[in-house]
């Protein structure tokens, strides 16, 4: 058996046996680090002046750029702005969906009936999107 074929089995029976939730975490540290350094190369600026900016020590950045840090939001929305990159997707799309009942008063043959319409509501940041099979509202 060659080395590829021996390296590559080792590789596989390592990835089966690690958690995928482990697995998932480490995956977006390294990736968050790849975006962080990127963004540190097309903005010229150093790991040192990086640190200076954002009032953290130079061993938190290079910790930052090794992999190995669990950020919390304010430390990603921090650094997000100060390099002007995405960090975390924190879009509005579909993130409420609200099941509604519209009553419609009608008036048949002398009597008050009423109609059930059901909609759906769905909330985006700055406004609020009524979908229905009947009218649409915004």
């Amino acid at each position: 058996m060659s080395n590829e074929k021996k390296t590559k089995n080792v590789l596989n029976d390592l990835l089966s046996k690690i958690d995928k939730v482990a697995l998932k975490k480490t995956s977006n540290r390294m990736m968050i680090a790849l975006k962080i350094g990127n963004a540190l190369k097309n903005s010229g600026l150093s790991q040192k002046e990086f640190a200076k900016r954002l009032h953290k020590s130079e061993s938190e950045v290079s910790s930052w750029l090794s992999g190995d840090r669990n950020f919390t939001i304010d430390t990603l929305t921090e650094i997000s702005l100060m390099l002007n990159i995405s960090l975390l997707d924190t879009s509005m799309n579909n993130v409420c969906t609200l099941p509604s009942t519209v009553f419609l008063p009608i008036k048949d043959k002398g009597t008050n009936a009423e109609i059930s319409m059901k909609s759906h509501w769905t909330c985006h940041l700055g406004y609020i999107d009524c979908k229905s099979k009947v009218q649409k509202v915004g």
